[in-house]
């Protein structure tokens, strides 16, 4: 029985959009049809005005094979230690290791990809970067530039590539004066900064970091949004022995609720805090994101 081509082409077109959705809700906890991050709170930013006709002329302009690995069940070790009250340590030199790792991806075992996320630093001047794939049809790179000075991320710029039946980028900017410029779907946005102002990808950065240190995380972050700044906050919950990669490591667990969408992160203390397993859960639907290994090896 041969399908009519309309019918084809629209059910190509419905499964581009879903997995589109699914790497970008994975990867940024948000999906295309959703701010780069949540929506910003009330009083924590001036408005973002968009940029006049004249101003936006001015406007600065991976695929991998699937794997089938799936995560093993978790089970519950311990409570979180208690906070510490020492000095934090203050260092220009970025604390954690420059590495690229692999992550395999899934969405309620119905679509499945592969991810790679890498760090990388020349003295100060560093750069996380994410790169996904779902089987071949969707992807997404995420890079985030920024500056590691006085223990913390300065951010310089976020910029988010999706590509399903068209390329889509978003890019957010911090400017001379210390505005902020937003490009997203042909408009632009320009607001204030904010000093300890992170991104939604290298918050993960400053949170390892602040780990390392023996730090605890910060009651809320600035995050620079693509209309505004947004608080994003963390809460540690009980600690659990994950397996991954053949192997039982003990993970510190931390939680980002926003609404109905819920954000958790395993990180491993053994490996600089090192994400093993990501979730995220937006009402009934389950993202994955589960670590495989050093991609350099």
């Amino acid at each position: 029985m041969r399908t009519n081509p309309r019918l084809r082409l629209a059910i190509n077109v419905i499964v581009g959009i879903l997995l589109g959705i699914f790497i970008s809700q994975m990867l940024s906890g948000c999906s295309d049809d959703l701010p780069l991050a949540p929506a910003p709170s009330a009083g924590i930013a001036g408005e973002a005005q968009p940029l006049t006709e004249a101003e936006l002329t001015q406007a600065s302009s991976a695929a991998a094979s699937v794997s089938p690995a799936q995560p093993k069940k978790i089970t519950a070790l311990t409570t979180p230690a208690p906070t510490t009250s020492a000095t934090p340590v203050v260092s220009d030199t970025m604390p954690l290791p420059q590495t690229k790792e692999r992550y395999h991806l899934s969405w309620d075992g119905k679509l499945e990809g592969d991810a790679t996320r890498s760090l990388s630093c020349k003295e100060t001047q560093c750069r996380y970067e994410t790169h996904a794939s779902v089987v071949g049809l969707a992807s997404l790179s995420e890079i985030s530039d920024f500056q590691w000075a006085h223990g913390q991320v300065e951010f310089q710029r976020y910029e988010r590539t999706l590509q399903l039946l068209f390329k889509q980028v978003a890019r957010i900017e911090k400017q001379a004066d210390g505005s902020i410029r937003s490009e997203r779907r042909g408009k632009v946005y320009q607001y204030a900064g904010k000093p300890g102002l992170v991104d939604i990808l290298n918050i993960e950065v400053q949170l390892r970091a602040d780990r390392l240190a023996n730090r605890a995380p910060k009651a809320s972050y600035p995050l620079a949004d693509s209309k505004g700044i947004s608080a994003i906050s963390l809460h540690r919950e009980a600690d659990e022995t994950l397996t991954v990669a053949g192997k039982a490591r003990h993970s510190e667990v931390y939680v980002r609720q926003d609404g109905k969408r819920k954000t958790t992160l395993w990180l491993d203390p053994a490996q600089a805090f090192l994400p093993l397993q990501i979730i995220h859960q937006d009402g009934a639907e389950t993202y994955r994101m589960v670590w495989l290994g050093d991609a350099a090896k």
